[in-house]
């Protein structure tokens, strides 16, 4: 990968992605919590619902709001698909075609990958409620991790859908 390659994929989508959503997701737990002192952890509404959704919205949103901008760069020649690992190009080869689809089925993936590990420690603290502002840095910090951790994968995938570089079956093939 260049040095503006990994700038792109790792820092303004990667990094960039992480603050946004912790941004965007905090203001959401903030609305979603406003005049509460607690928020239950195992009702509806409640922490572990939200993050549910939250693992699901993450993905589904990036998927559907990302290939705008990456279009628009990759149309500007402001980004080129770089070269990946054998292993990133099998993973980015599953990846649904179609904006929709892939926005739902990895959306959907999301949640057995991101969830489980913050529903464990939720059961572990054996708390029934959590204290608003403990809730909205959760899900900020969890937004953050997540969208860091997945947008440069769909950055990665929609460049190789511009560039060409997926045959008819969908298959990922490297340079």
């Amino acid at each position: 990968m260049t040095p503006e390659q990994r700038f792109y994929v790792v820092i303004r989508n990667g990094i960039g992605a992480a603050i946004v959503n912790a941004l965007l997701n905090g203001a959401i737990g903030w609305g979603l919590t406003r005049g509460l002192s607690e928020f239950p952890i195992w009702r509806t509404p409640g922490v572990a619902v939200d993050l549910i959704f939250t693992a699901f919205g993450i993905t589904f949103g990036t998927c559907l709001v990302l290939p705008l901008q990456t279009t628009r760069d990759f149309r500007r020649g402001l980004v080129t698909l770089p070269k990946v690992a054998p292993g990133v190009a099998a993973l980015i080869g599953r990846f649904p075609m179609g904006l929709f689809r892939r926005a739902v089925v990895l959306g959907a993936v999301s949640i057995p990958v991101f969830a489980p590990p913050v529903l464990v420690a939720l059961a572990a603290s054996d708390a029934a409620a959590m204290g608003r502002l403990p809730f909205i840095e959760l899900k900020a910090a969890f937004s953050a991790i997540q969208g860091g951790i997945v947008t440069p994968f769909i950055v990665l995938a929609i460049l190789a859908d511009l560039s060409g570089h997926r045959s008819v079956t969908g298959t990922f093939r490297l340079r």
